[in-house]
């Protein structure tokens, strides 16, 4: 047996990784998915970090999109981190922030329909996220995804990224490559640069845990053997 520890990713909660979680305790396994306030990556990093801190022996972190710049930061060091799974996620190297990412590729068309509130809190109207990070999803749960969406601050696309932790530990990467929220092409180079075991699955969305949770649990298995 082994930790499981889940990282969700922005405008989202613990709760995308529902399909995948009882598979992984079938398995054995001990899961975690922490709860990130979404407020700062450097406030998620800390809480990442905090439920990190607690699990006792060798731990699986697992990131999903901006949850990839949390885990990079946050298991950077960490002594009972045994491997990193990349779940069409960001992976910056020191120095990087994701809005230099994504600047190299094409921008994915949901780009245009963020909104920012008077609190600097980004979300997506709740018919484009159906449409562009849920579309492969069971409609009646995509649209549940997003009522719950976790609005999460601006100011994450500038965040500076640390030392990674990608370059300490065993990575595997999961490519979406229907993704409409980070585009495919990053997803590989990123993939591809950290020398990560890759799954491309063709045709999923950013949603990749909830439309194909078989094949993002069988990776995580990977990581965890």
């Amino acid at each position: 047996m082994v930790n499981i520890l889940l990282v969700h990713g922005a405008i989202a909660d613990g709760s995308s990784w529902s399909a995948v979680i009882p598979a992984l305790q079938n398995a054995g396994h001990h899961v975690v998915a922490a709860q990130q306030p979404l407020s700062s990556i450097p406030d998620d990093v800390t809480k990442v970090r905090q439920a990190l801190a607690i699990l006792d022996g060798p731990t699986v972190v697992v990131g999903h999109s901006f949850g990839g710049c949390v885990i990079t930061n946050a298991a950077h060091g960490a002594r009972n981190v045994k491997s990193l799974v990349y779940v069409a996620a960001f992976a910056p190297d020191e120095g990087e922030t994701v809005a230099q990412h994504g600047a190299q590729f094409p921008e994915p068309p949901s780009a245009a329909f963020f909104s920012v509130d008077p609190q600097g809190r980004v979300t997506l109207p709740q018919d484009k996220f159906v449409e562009y990070f849920a579309p492969d999803v069971d409609p009646v749960q995509a649209r549940i995804m997003a009522a719950v969406q976790g609005p999460s601050d601006a100011a994450r696309f500038e965040f500076v990224s640390g030392a990674p932790a990608w370059r300490e530990f065993p990575s595997w990467y999961i490519v979406a490559g229907n993704d409409q929220i980070i585009s495919p092409q990053l997803e590989a180079w990123l993939a591809d640069r950290m020398g990560a075991k890759t799954t491309h699955v063709e045709g999923s969305s950013h949603s990749v845990m909830v439309s194909h949770p078989d094949i993002v649990t069988q990776v995580i298995l990977e990581a965890a053997a």
